[in-house]
C-alpha cells in the first residue's frame, strides 16, 4: 500500500520534481466555473446600476426625449465600436481587451455619483447634471459593447461542447442574482427617497462599480486558449451585405432587422 501510494504521489510530479500542470481541458472547466462567478458579479452591475439608469436620470430633471435617447442612442453607438474591437483581437489578447474594457466601465461608474452629488447640492444645474450624465454614461455602455465581440470568441473556445446546457444553467444562475439585485435595489432607493435619494442612488451605484470590478478581477484568472485566425476569416460590411440574401445568417438579420 505504501508502495503504491508513493508511486501514485511520483506519477503526479513533473520530471523537474513540481506538481504537473493541468492540461487543456482542466483549465477550461475552472474557466467555466469562473465565468459564472463574472456573470454573477456583472448580474450585481446590472441589477444595482443599469437597472435604476432611468430613474436616476428623471431623478436629475430629463425629460422623455432624454430618456429615448438613453435607451437607443449608446447601444446604437457602441454597435459600430463593437467593429473596431473585432480587428483588435489581431493585436491583442482577448483577455486584455475584455479586461480593459470592463474596467473602464466599472471605473465609470464613479463620475455618475459625482454628477449627482453636484447636482443634488446645487453645485450644478439641471442642463449640466443632464449633459453630463447623458456622456458618462453613454461611455459606459460603450465600454461595455466593445466587450462584447472578444468575450464571445473567447467563451466559445472555453465552452467546446453542450453549450446550450452550460448556458442555460449559467443564465438562470445570473439572471437570479439579477432579479435579487433589483429588488434589494428597490428597497434601499425606497428606504433613502424621503431622507436622501442622493444617498440611496450612491449606494446603488457604488455596489455596481463593486460589483464590474470584481468582474474584471475575475476575467483575469480566467484561462484564455490560444485564438487561431481563419484565412479570409474578416469581411467588410459591404461584403457581408452582399452575400446576406444568400446565406442563412444574413436572411436571420435581415429578418430581425425588419
Amino acid at each position: 500500500m505504501e508502495t503504491r501510494q508513493k508511486t501514485l504521489s511520483v506519477s503526479k510530479l513533473s520530471d523537474s520534481g513540481t506538481e504537473a500542470q493541468p492540461n487543456e481541458e482542466q483549465l477550461k472547466s475552472r474557466a467555466r466555473k469562473i465565468s459564472i462567478l463574472e456573470g454573477s458579479a456583472t448580474s450585481m452591475q446590472d441589477g444595482f446600476g443599469s437597472r435604476y439608469i432611468t430613474p436616476f436620470a428623471l431623478a436629475l430633471g430629463a425629460s422623455n426625449t432624454i430618456i429615448g435617447l438613453l435607451s437607443s442612442l449608446p447601444q446604437l453607438i457602441g454597435c459600430f465600436f463593437q467593429i473596431w474591437s473585432t480587428k483588435a483581437m489581431e493585436r491583442f489578447t482577448r483577455r486584455q481587451l475584455v479586461f480593459w474594457t470592463v474596467l473602464t466601465q466599472a471605473v465609470l461608474w464613479l463620475p455618475l455619483i459625482l454628477i449627482g452629488s453636484l447636482f443634488f447640492t446645487g453645485h450644478i444645474s439641471g442642463i449640466a447634471a443632464i449633459a453630463l450624465f447623458f456622456t458618462i454614461y453613454s461611455l459606459l455602455v460603450i465600454s461595455g459593447q466593445l466587450s462584447g465581440p472578444p468575450w464571445n470568441s473567447w467563451m466559445s473556445e472555453i465552452v467546446d461542447s453542450e453549450k446550450g446546457k452550460y448556458f442555460s444553467r449559467r443564465n438562470k444562475i445570473t439572471t437570479a442574482v439579477t432579479l435579487a439585485s433589483m429588488l434589494i435595489a428597490g428597497l434601499i432607493l425606497d428606504y433613502y427617497k424621503q431622507r436622501s435619494i442622493l444617498l440611496g442612488f450612491s449606494i446603488l451605484f457604488g455596489i455596481a462599480f463593486l460589483g464590474r470590478l470584481s468582474s474584471a478581477m475575475l476575467f483575469t484568472k480566467q484561462h484564455e486558449p490560444k485564438i487561431k485566425f481563419s484565412q479570409g476569416y474578416y469581411f467588410s460590411f459591404w461584403q457581408f451585405l452582399k452575400k446576406s440574401l444568400f446565406n442563412n445568417y444574413g436572411r436571420f438579420v435581415w429578418f430581425t432587422t425588419i
